[in-house]
């Protein structure tokens, strides 16, 4: 009985470890696997480049609550996360998302409502991280519950039902891009989509904080940044003379800077030692400059700003998961029809100058479904001629009208000439130039540019 006794006294510690455990090896897996991604990001773009693994890692977990097999494997392999159960590693990101997104209460006593402004007082001491996570579906889709239940649980995920093709629909998602991101990205599409678009997964990641020194802004001026080792531009340099962590690895000098007052976001910065070429940036590296002296320092560095979009489909497939974004994919969990990943990409901005930093980044995933009409389905349908109209409820008519007559200058067009030079002149067009859906069955129309009749 007593051994009995002392194994559940010991059961709840053994699970706790266990749990910590899995935390370590995943932390671990995620600090791997943002350097790969950014690292395959990187090589296919010219330039700045600002991007967030934790926002695609976040999002790519998500969907792996619907997919099993292959698929889900090699999903779990471009994350490095192929020994832990989606329940282990929705629990970590969780924990995660909790753990990055809490700051203490704005209590009224505290001494920042002394300020002039109390709010701006609050948020320099306390940087702002927020995340979203949002689950958009064609109204007709359905959704296995155990997958919708799984975002809701583990990453917060509204499930909201929404018409991708049209304007209304698309403005809905816009909107939340904008609210969620502090309009730094404020929309994620220009248009309407294609209609056979049933899945979209969106996570949001913003990030504001103040610096624990801020540049003075006075002394910012125009200093060489050099591009190569020919060629500079004169860029606005802050600077800073105060005590500064500085370190180094095999291949580079960094400093690191903090934000707020507990110090727990940072940036770091690496410079290069001995060349304008940078080399890649490893996960080994960025380790290396975790440990570093706080010494005096006279610290230049620019203002800067970058808006990224990257398509990340060929990198996700670069690191193996290839099955995902093909016919036979598995995503047998997420609903009944067969579907894969059409489309997985990342927008994002930052800007950073003596005060602080402000970034933010989404990252969508689109998944279709086949069901929608294909382009090739839809008619045209030009209202460019006279026409009537009704307006009604039920069977009740309130309006009927006819248009014969719009606003402009009335001109005369030489219909052959016309339609000779359109672009469209493969279409059949009437001797005035106005678009036929179809080349009538008798008189005269126009067609190639040249003018023909039909008996």
């Amino acid at each position: 009985m007593n051994k009995f006794i002392l194994l559940l006294s010991l059961l709840p510690l053994t699970v706790d470890v266990a749990a910590q455990d899995t935390s370590k090896q995943l932390t671990k897996a995620y600090q791997q696997s943002a350097f790969s991604l950014f690292n395959a990001v990187a090589e296919n773009q010219t330039g700045n480049v600002c991007f967030s693994p934790l926002s695609l890692q976040l999002a790519l977990s998500m969907v792996q609550n619907g997919a099993s097999g292959n698929t889900l494997q090699q999903m779990q392999q471009a994350l490095g996360t192929t020994d832990f159960s989606n329940e282990e590693i929705g629990d970590f990101n969780r924990t995660l998302s909790k753990s990055i997104t809490e700051r203490p209460p704005f209590d009224a006593h505290d001494w920042w409502q002394q300020e002039p402004d109390p709010q701006e007082a609050y948020n320099s001491c306390y940087p702002i991280c927020e995340l979203a996570n949002a689950l958009w579906t064609r109204p007709d889709v359905e959704l296995y519950d155990d997958f919708v239940e799984a975002l809701r649980t583990y990453y917060d995920s509204a499930t909201e039902p929404v018409e991708f093709s049209t304007w209304e629909g698309i403005g809905r998602i816009n909107a939340w891009a904008d609210e969620h991101t502090h309009g730094l990205i404020p929309k994620i599409y220009n248009q309407p989509q294609s209609s056979d678009l049933a899945v979209v997964l969106t996570n949001a990641l913003y990030f504001k904080g103040s610096w624990v020194v801020p540049f003075n802004e006075e002394a910012t001026s125009k200093q060489p940044f050099w591009i190569d080792d020919q060629t500079f531009v004169r860029a606005d340099m802050m600077f800073m003379r105060d005590y500064v962590r500085c370190g180094a690895t095999p291949s580079f000098r960094t400093i690191t800077l903090r934000y707020g007052m507990d110090g727990d976001f940072s940036m770091t910065v690496f410079v290069p030692k001995e060349e304008t070429q940078l080399p890649e940036l490893t996960y080994e590296e960025w380790s290396a400059s975790r440990s570093g002296k706080e010494i005096p320092t006279n610290l230049q560095m620019p203002r800067f700003e970058i808006d990224g979009n990257y398509n990340l489909n060929d990198v996700l497939k670069g690191l193996g998961m290839t099955d995902a974004f093909v016919g036979n994919a598995d995503f047998s969990k997420m609903s009944k029809h067969p579907r894969a990943i059409s489309n997985v990409r990342q927008l994002s901005k930052i800007i950073v100058d003596e005060k602080g930093t402000e970034a933010a980044a989404i990252t969508i995933i689109e998944v279709p479904d086949g069901i929608g009409p294909d382009p090739e389905d839809f008619q045209d349908f030009n209202v460019d001629r006279p026409f009537y109209f009704t307006i009604q409820k039920a069977d009740v008519v309130l309006f009927v009208g006819r248009v014969t007559q719009l606003p402009g200058t009335v001109e005369k067009v030489d219909g052959v000439a016309e339609v000779a030079s359109h672009q469209d002149a493969g279409r059949c067009y009437d001797v005035q130039g106005r678009q036929l859906l179809r080349a009538p069955k008798k008189g005269f129309y126009i067609q190639d540019g040249q003018k023909r009749v039909a008996y």
